[in-house]
């Protein structure tokens, strides 16, 4: 089973080397599928519908977003509790302690509530966290994408030339 994941990574990330179009366009729609999914689980899934438009306005390349927003699937379950936390942090937690004395009386609207105010801050937690990652995934795929097509150019060259010479 663990093989048969690691084979799908790794081929999802060759199909990102490989993939078509200058290093800066396909790290941004990289960076951007790995936002969307950081917000897609606060957002109940409707986040998924922003990737092809948001695509289009970066003009980037849809398919390096799908691989970024699919790679994010793995990453996405380490950061469940920092997001919370980022967020609470950020947005304040005012509800906190005192929802426990009144639920017994309020009931529903308390758990409301209680469920809104985490919500927002669950929301707003995966957003910053999800820049930070989106733009630490942008310099290492653009990195990673300029040092593969360099090796690649340099063996190319290297072969043409050993062809030339006998």
């Amino acid at each position: 089973m663990w093989r048969k994941l690691y084979r799908k990574v790794k081929y999802q990330y060759v199909k990102l080397l490989r993939s078509k179009g200058a290093p800066s366009i396909v790290a941004r729609s990289f960076a951007l599928g790995i936002f969307i999914e950081f917000i897609t689980l606060p957002t109940l899934g409707s986040a998924f519908l922003l990737l092809y438009p948001l695509n289009l306005l970066i003009r980037g390349s849809f398919a390096a977003s799908l691989i970024g927003f699919v790679m994010g699937k793995f990453v996405l379950p380490i950061f469940f509790v920092p997001n919370l936390s980022v967020g609470n942090m950020l947005v304040g937690s005012k509800f906190g302690a005192a929802a426990h004395g009144h639920m017994g009386h309020m009931g529903l609207v308390a758990l409301w509530e209680f469920v809104k105010e985490k919500g927002v801050a669950f929301l707003v937690g995966s957003a910053t966290n999800g820049t930070i990652v989106a733009i630490i995934c942008y310099a290492l795929v653009f990195y990673a994408l300029q040092l593969y097509r360099k090796k690649r150019e340099n063996r190319r060259l290297a072969l043409q030339l050993e062809k030339n010479t006998h």
